[in-house]
């Protein structure tokens, strides 16, 4: 993700109306705000900014796992 999606991206979540229309989706205005964000960029951008945040923490939740599953059989092995 280049630089402009990424500031385009932080305007709409920044925006009092998206972030209102995110959170109420099943509103009149949320839906009117759905079907506007199949053609605004800014709230295109928000999207894919909130699936690399998603997934990013999912990278680092199984990380964590992974570490302390470590961690546990580090403490078994000890003589």
């Amino acid at each position: 993700m280049n630089r402009l999606h990424r500031t385009m991206g932080k305007i709409c979540d920044n925006c009092p109306l998206c972030n209102y229309a995110r959170r109420n989706p099943e509103t009149p205005f949320g839906k009117v705000m759905s079907w506007h964000g199949k053609y605004c960029p800014a709230w295109k951008a928000q999207q894919e900014i909130a699936a690399e945040r998603q997934e990013q923490e999912g990278r680092d939740g199984e990380r964590r796992r992974l570490d302390v599953r470590d961690q546990r059989s580090e403490d078994t092995y000890d003589y």
